[in-house]
């Protein structure tokens, strides 16, 4: 009896990880065309070729670094537009050799979204990818300075590894604290300067559209309780994609869409810098009698 029901709890263990590993798979003429952009937005740069790195942006883009200041411990949040990146490649001001050891990885794809991950000597980014009429774009991005940087030291009491647990309870929290009404949960794994983008697609045109929403428009409605699900509906697949150098890129999945959130490491806390969300279809209302 006792083997019969560990081979069934090994089954469902395998077949839950053939599941999960069919969901991650990605096609490859995707994963080519990722890899692609990542390189045109790292490439572009250290080679000034605007061109390249107008290709991999969106113009909704929103870069962030977060540095903390060595005097006061301090943490301080800092940004570069579209326009920034094309016009600081297009100045040549970070040109380097031709070897510039450009390392892009493509962590998952589902559908028009994607996340990836690129590495250089300079700097090392967590990217978040929407395919817009057929081209991925870079939409969300954060970064920080790589190992070459002069003065760069690595973070002291940083392992990735032990950080996973903590990663995904803040991303768990964020969740289960938005379909429960709990805005003290959600402001407590949330950056005050934090950024959501929508991805939709309007039915009236068939176009995708791009909307942001701050840390106000966040929390104040979970706080008013504008949309408490039931209990039974408050559930998330959290999976952590990746951890480095005080970054974590996580993939929350509820009934009601998949959010693809970017954390930073505050001195120990894990704090929601971005967030890409595709809503999930939501069933037609049903006709009045």
């Amino acid at each position: 009896m006792k083997k019969t029901l560990w081979m069934v709890v090994i089954l469902a263990v395998l077949c839950a990880f053939a599941a999960w590993a069919q969901t991650a798979a990605i096609p490859e003429a995707d994963r080519a065309a990722i890899l692609q952009t990542a390189r045109d937005y790292g490439d572009g740069f250290y080679a000034g070729d605007a061109e390249r790195m107008g290709r991999a942006v969106h113009p909704d883009l929103n870069k962030v670094v977060v540095t903390t200041l060595p005097q006061t411990k301090a943490v301080v949040i800092g940004y570069s537009t579209y326009s920034d990146l094309i016009e600081l490649s297009r100045a040549k001001v970070a040109l380097t050799n031709p070897v510039r050891t450009i390392q892009p990885e493509a962590l998952w794809m589902k559908d028009d979204i994607a996340c990836a991950k690129l590495t250089s000597p300079m700097y090392n980014d967590y990217l978040q990818m929407v395919k817009i009429d057929g081209a991925w774009k870079i939409v969300n991005v954060l970064w920080a300075q790589g190992p070459q940087v002069p003065g760069v030291q690595p973070l002291a009491g940083f392992d990735p590894e032990k950080e996973k647990a903590a990663v995904a309870k803040a991303a768990e929290d964020y969740i289960i604290g938005s379909l429960s009404g709990d805005a003290a949960r959600v402001e407590a794994v949330l950056h005050p300067e934090v950024s959501r983008a929508v991805l939709q697609t309007l039915p009236q045109t068939g176009r995708q559209r791009i909307s942001r929403s701050g840390y106000s428009a966040l929390v104040e409605p979970i706080r008013a309780k504008l949309r408490v699900v039931p209990e039974a509906q408050r559930k998330a697949d959290i999976r952590v994609l990746d951890v480095m150098d005080g970054m974590a890129f996580v993939l929350a999945s509820s009934a009601f869409g998949d959010y693809y959130i970017q954390l930073s490491w505050m001195n120990g806390p894990w704090k929601i810098i971005n967030i890409l969300v595709k809503p999930a279809p939501q069933p037609a209302p049903a006709p009045k009698k």
